[in-house]
């Protein structure tokens, strides 16, 4: 009989980027013309970054990740 330990091993090594597939790198059409770009998820490595926040780049600087913007009021 199987030890409930065996069942539950984390895999060994680094974790392969789930969207990237581990290449790194992914092809946006952002612009009008198709690219291949550092994949925001992994920063280009290739492998998974536990708890990374991908779009942290692009949100404006002192805005938390569960904030939204809010609407300009007149």
């Amino acid at each position: 009989m199987a030890d409930a330990e065996d069942d539950e091993k984390e895999p060994e090594g680094p974790i392969p980027c789930s969207p990237c597939r581990g290449t790194g790198k992914l092809n946006s059409n952002a612009g009008g013309e198709p690219q291949e770009v550092d994949c925001p998820w992994c920063e280009g490595s290739g492998v998974f970054i536990e708890e990374h926040d991908a779009q942290a780049a692009r949100r404006p600087e002192g805005e938390a990740a569960d904030e939204k913007p809010q609407p300009a009021v007149d």
